[in-house]
């Protein structure tokens, strides 16, 4: 299975698509550090700002995109349908 590329939302934000088709499971926001160096932020993505989440900051888009699971079905198999564990 291949992993859904990020949908822009604006010049420095993208929005991560996994198991909900309405709603995002991740934000990855671009910033640059103080020596001009890229950074990217992802985000743990929810309807309440007050349950968002940093989840780390990465080097690429491509990193911080593959790092964004899909959720298990209840009842399922253990693990995500790309073959990592949350």
């Amino acid at each position: 299975m291949t992993i859904p590329k990020p949908i822009r939302y604006d010049v420095d934000t993208w929005l991560c698509m996994r198991t909900d088709p309405v709603l995002p499971k991740a934000a990855i926001q671009r910033l640059r550090d103080r020596s001009g160096a890229e950074k990217y932020l992802l985000i743990k993505w929810d309807l309440d700002p007050a349950k968002r989440a940093l989840m780390g900051v990465h080097d690429s888009l491509e990193r911080a995109n593959e790092l964004v699971v899909y959720d298990n079905p209840k009842g399922g198999p253990d693990g995500p349908p790309i073959g990592r564990r949350a």
